[in-house]
């Protein structure tokens, strides 16, 4: 079980410094194009998958070596058709350079590349919460929950799209690791699953953004 969806207010979100996140904006989607080349991209360092079936399994989604090479991390999450056998996501970022060493704004965002497979059912739409605290030596649903914290922001890919497009999820304090969780949302109880395939590059998946 999740806490609360509300997403904060800017009123509360100003009494949260030196917390990960910031700001609780809507994410906004702009053509992939627009900040691509604008300060710097951090890609993920691990996903695990939390089960809420196998509340103490410890499951690694990336990095994977896939059969062709390189690096692949497997964002996925899904839930049933009543809102629960829910398959959360958790993504850290690490050794993230935090001013002086570097400079922000410091935004979480998705680049979609409609090359890459996306698979989505259902109730598509994406949740994310912000974990406070360091993350347990192996993540699983049971040791996350009580780090887990409020919602910082919700969003759907694209699954239609021809073209490639942009979503800043949120802006945040900077913290040199920073950990968040990726659940379909439990505002609509029907079956849901969306599966993106995010290779090691920074032009495409899940990532950090600092400088622009």
């Amino acid at each position: 079980m999740k806490p609360s969806t509300q997403v904060l207010s800017l009123s509360q979100l100003l009494l949260l410094v030196g917390s990960t996140t910031a700001l609780a904006l809507p994410a906004t989607s702009n053509p992939l194009s627009r900040r691509q080349g604008c300060g710097t991209a951090i890609s993920p360092s691990n996903f695990w998958r939390l089960d809420e079936s196998n509340p103490d399994g410890v499951n690694v989604l990336g990095p994977v070596t896939p059969p062709e090479g390189g690096s692949l991390f497997q964002f996925n999450v899904s839930q049933d058709a009543t809102a629960t056998d829910e398959q959360d996501l958790v993504a850290s970022f690490t050794n993230v350079p935090c001013p002086p060493a570097g400079r922000g704004p410091y935004s979480l965002e998705f680049a979609f590349d409609p090359a890459n497979l996306l698979t989505s059912s259902g109730n598509d739409r994406i949740d994310v919460y912000a974990i406070n605290g360091p993350l347990p030596s192996g993540p699983s649903w049971n040791n996350v929950a009580p780090i887990t914290g409020s919602q910082v922001a919700s969003f759907s890919l694209p699954d239609d799209a021809t073209t490639g497009s942009l979503i800043t999820l949120n802006s945040f304090v900077c913290a040199p690791q920073m950990n968040f969780r990726f659940s379909i949302t439990n505002d609509i109880i029907a079956a849901g699953e969306v599966s993106y395939s995010n290779f090691d590059s920074t032009e495409t998946g899940l990532r950090i953004r600092y400088g622009c």
